[in-house]
């Protein structure tokens, strides 16, 4: 027999088309497809969503095509393979359709109450299908799993499937523990119901940013059993508390996360797990989770060493921004150990710093001349045979800071750089006249030193005061080869000798200034000596016994004196026991400047009375 269409049609609030059908199928006490059949079309055809189908659908229900609209808008329609449309947005099927139909017994308990205990009453909403929906707003309840079956047919037969579970909906079999709807449980919610959003997320799909949350959530409750974390609602609660506030909120949070990775294999895809993974594959081409992936991107360049041109989340690094001890020791070709004894001289890391070689990481362009150049030096005798030098000359001239290796770390065989005793070798021979080699007026320049017990540095200083005559000894190349006239030299090194003891017996227990400069970091010796010329500092000058020179000393009340007004990334180091990195990203971001009166540069050298919140803030407080 032929049914009638039902004069007054149940009402609808957030149902799902085949919801609303298992209801009419139970008004007229028969099953959904020989319903549909009646209608005058099939159940597969509008599983299938057929538009003949839902059109017959619609005038057989006698829905006026706004409600036939929000009916179809709960329950999904098709959008190609893959996606659907629901609320108005696209999904991927999968975030809508699972084979485990969820709902709230307490909804459908109220349904079937306000029939008279009827379970042909129950409403399935459309929300509950939602993969990442977990709460009844309204109840308080969790979603709960109602039945499960994989073929389309069975699953959305709802009036026969609803009243398989009638007992345990009505006796409350299925009731759980209610729990506080959490933000994002009353975001997601309101979203869907009307749209409205006052959040910065009001510009991001829904499903972009509930499958973000998930992803994230599940990242950052570390340890928790995610098919847990994502069922309770947990993981999409923590992650949605970060993201609602913003770009900065979320790169924040992905730097802590980035901060996990201190073991050896602890690379991105590890660390980020599924959010590196999906975002790196299934979501690669989505440009709705761009703003995401770009972020993640930026924050995986800022803290592993990823080198120039490798994509990664889909784009290429222009240049390295980070190197570790490991990729500079693929791109130097230079060993790890000694790479490392560089950088740490060089304030990249710290002696102590345990991590392993692929997570000691350093900035690549601060970095970058030291680590062009560490392959250029050489050895002792490499410099010695290319600027034409004997063993003895070549340390007295290390020894008198007249050549500077690269590096003081002594356990570095290849300290020299050539280029720096080619130019000494070129300095002081340029106006070099020829002398043969049995002329006896003249001697080298370490010959010189030693007969006139004068450094080195001394009689350098002097050729180039243009004070001394040099020559170059015939048949002899480089630095061995440049002699200076006796006489010449026994008239500068006289005086200097006379004054020796005078001079020094006043300040016993001093310190060269540039000895106490190099001690608190200042590795530049004019730098320094201009503090002291100054008047910031105070020293004595006198002349030294050894090389002859006018120079700067300092008592150990001087020295204290200097402490007590200045600090340095050095001294504050050996105060603080902090990294000098860390002390100088405290001081940029205190926006702490050097010391410099009236525009002086005195190099990195900071008033303690401007750093001492800094100094409170790093050193614990005494027990």
């Amino acid at each position: 027999m032929t049914l009638l269409p039902i004069s007054s049609p149940p009402p609808i609030h957030r149902e799902t088309l085949y919801s609303y059908l298992g209801r009419l199928a139970a008004v007229w006490h028969t099953e959904a497809p020989d319903l549909a059949k009646d209608m005058g079309t099939s159940f597969k055809l509008l599983l299938a969503q057929d538009e003949a189908a839902i059109e017959a659908f619609a005038d057989w229900a006698g829905l006026q095509p706004e409600v036939m609209a929000e009916l179809l808008s709960w329950t999904g329609l098709r959008a190609g393979n893959v996606r659907m449309t629901f609320r108005g947005e696209l999904y991927t099927s999968r975030a809508l359709r699972s084979p485990i139909m969820r709902g709230c017994p307490i909804c459908l308990k109220e349904d079937a109450a306000q029939a008279g205990g009827s379970s042909a009453a129950m409403a399935m909403r459309g929300h509950w299908q939602m993969r990442e929906a977990h709460l009844c707003v309204q109840h308080h309840h969790p979603l709960v799993r109602f039945w499960e079956a994989s073929t389309p047919k069975v699953r959305f037969d709802i009036g026969a499937r609803l009243q398989e579970v009638e007992d345990n909906i009505l006796s409350g079999a299925l009731d759980c523990p209610r729990r506080k709807p959490t933000a994002y449980d009353l975001w997601l919610d309101r979203r869907l119901e009307d749209g409205f959003d006052d959040t910065w997320l009001k510009d991001h799909p829904v499903f972009v940013i509930t499958t973000f949350c998930r992803l994230l959530g599940e990242v950052l409750l570390n340890g928790q059993d995610p098919m847990q974390a994502r069922a309770s609602g947990s993981a999409h609660s923590a992650a949605f508390n970060v993201v609602v506030n913003g770009e900065d909120a979320i790169r924040k949070v992905f730097n802590q996360i980035a901060s996990r990775a201190t073991g050896a294999l602890d690379e991105p895809y590890k660390i980020f797990g599924n959010l590196f993974a999906r975002l790196q594959r299934e979501y690669l081409e989505d440009q709705d989770f761009h703003p995401f992936r770009d972020l993640l991107r930026d924050c995986i360049f800022s803290n592993w060493p990823i080198a120039a041109g490798e994509e990664v989340l889909g784009k290429a690094i222009e240049s390295r921004k980070l190197h570790s001890l490991r990729t500079a020791e693929k791109e130097t070709g230079i060993g790890a150990k000694v790479l490392e004894q560089f950088l740490v001289e060089a304030g990249a890391f710290s002696a102590d710093d345990n991590r392993p070689s692929n997570r000691k990481l350093f900035d690549a362009r601060a970095y970058s001349d030291l680590l062009n150049e560490i392959p250029t030096l050489v050895g002792p005798i490499a410099m010695r045979e290319a600027m034409g030098a004997t063993r003895q000359e070549l340390i007295a001239l290390r020894d008198a800071d007249v050549l500077v290796p690269r590096t003081q770390v002594e356990k570095v065989k290849k300290p020299w750089r050539i280029n720096d005793g080619l130019a000494l070798v070129t300095e002081l021979s340029a106006s070099a006249a020829p002398v043969d080699a049995g002329e006896n007026a003249w001697e080298t320049i370490l010959l010189a030193c030693k007969r006139s017990e004068t450094d080195i540095a001394h009689l350098v200083q002097a050729i180039r005061d243009k004070r001394l005559s040099v020559g170059q000894r015939a048949g002899v190349s480089g630095f061995h080869g440049i002699v200076l006239r006796k006489s010449e030299v026994d008239r500068i090194t006289a005086p200097l000798r006379r004054a020796k003891e005078a001079s020094y017996s006043d300040l016993s227990g001093s310190a060269p200034a540039a000895t106490v400069g190099r001690s608190v970091g200042l590795r530049n010796a004019g730098t320094f000596q201009r503090l002291i010329e100054a008047g910031h500092v105070p020293a004595r000058q006198i002349m030294n016994p050894r090389t002859g020179r006018s120079q700067y000393r300092m008592t150990p009340e001087d020295i204290a004196l200097f402490h007590e007004r200045f600090v340095t990334l050095t001294t504050l180091s050996d105060e603080t026991g902090r990294h000098r990195n860390t002390l100088r990203g405290l001081i940029a971001e205190q926006r702490i400047e050097p010391f410099s009166p009236e525009g002086q540069d005195f190099g990195a050298i900071y008033r303690r009375e401007d750093v001492a919140p800094i100094i409170r803030s790093v050193v614990p407080l005494a027990n």
